[in-house]
């Protein structure tokens, strides 16, 4: 029996863009269609093959003219900073990852829906009032809009969470800190930076950098009654990939640290799987990479303090398990034609 695959274009082929082609590559009902980025096409070849986190590609991979071939499929390639000059009518693109961390409204994205393609996903949190969701947490609710939001990597890791203990606990405030592996935005070496943030001009490989985080307006988003009691900050830590999230939760009542512990257990079981996942392993950094997940919250760190003051901490492969929830998300708008 035949089935209408999902025709997919990744619109930025970086980090988040190749993992993306990986999962696609793994998923009999999807297709990956076209990639546009400014690079060379030699280059997106090389990375898309080699990956000095998740390893090299299974797969027989090769570039001919302005086409990539992964195991003799075609798939085609452009190099367009400008969205309007793509026709891709004929290609019937079905989802648009939007992953040049750019084009970050529905407005900047309306090029892509006008030369031919169905929806668009954007991989980061919008910047307007573009429809945010979040796989596992309103992806149900869904109502057929052309340009979404999947969100960010953290929101993607805090919010699944937070809807647990808000729901069984009650939130009344909540400070979040996350351990980032360092990113691509980051020098090196110290030197000139383009942020208003002083601190990226320092090497990321050499110190641990605090920086301000969209992470509480992102989470906020889903919580909108926590808007001014949430604050987050993201520090940069000398390793290449995983978060650990340490969140800081003060709840309306007074509960027990096995209470907390058996009610994530039990919805991670009940309705997040998949998405969350929990762990008694004494784990590091290293043992998330290429997880799935959207959050692995590490039980034996969870501490309660008075019987209202809670403190959970979580791992995520920021970009694996992040593009996991941005796949997930093509699913839910290529099935809902």
């Amino acid at each position: 029996m035949s089935f209408k695959k999902i025709r997919i274009f990744i619109n930025g082929f970086g980090r988040i863009g190749r993992s993306a082609a990986r999962i696609i590559l793994e998923e009999k009902s999807l297709e990956l269609v076209a990639i546009n980025d400014l690079y060379s096409y030699e280059q997106m070849v090389y990375l898309l093959k080699y990956d000095s986190s998740y390893g090299m590609l299974d797969h027989t991979i090769g570039v001919r003219e302005d086409r990539l071939f992964i195991d003799n499929k075609e798939i085609k390639l452009f190099s367009e900073a400008d969205l309007g000059n793509m026709d891709i009518h004929s290609l019937n693109v079905d989802v648009v990852l939007q992953c040049s961390g750019m084009f970050l409204t529905t407005e900047s994205n309306l090029p892509l829906l006008k030369n031919g393609a169905k929806k668009v996903i954007i991989s980061a949190p919008a910047i307007d009032d573009t429809p945010t969701y979040i796989f596992g947490v309103n992806h149900k609710a869904y109502k057929q809009e052309s340009v979404i939001s999947n969100s960010s990597c953290s929101a993607n890791a805090i919010v699944p969470i937070f809807k647990i203990i808000d729901k069984h606990f009650g939130i009344d405030s909540a400070m979040m800190s996350m351990y980032h592996s360092y990113t691509s935005y980051q020098n090196l070496l110290d030197g000139k930076h383009y942020s208003k943030d002083i601190r990226r001009t320092r090497s990321a490989t050499q110190n641990i950098i605090p920086l301000m985080s969209s992470a509480a307006e992102a989470t906020a988003y889903f919580f909108p009654q926590l808007k001014e009691r949430l604050y987050a900050k993201s520090i940069r830590v000398p390793i290449p990939s995983t978060t650990l999230y340490d969140l800081s939760i003060k709840l309306e009542g007074g509960y027990t640290r096995k209470e907390i512990n058996e009610r994530l257990e039990e919805e991670v079981r009940s309705s997040y799987r998949d998405i969350l996942e929990t762990t008694n392993i004494l784990s590091e950094s290293n043992d998330y990479i290429h997880n799935p997940h959207s959050a692995v919250i590490n039980l034996p760190l969870t501490s309660l303090a008075g019987g209202n003051l809670l403190r959970i901490s979580a791992w995520q492969d920021n970009e694996y398990g992040y593009t996991k929830r941005l796949v997930d998300m093509v699913k839910v708008l290529g099935s809902s034609e």
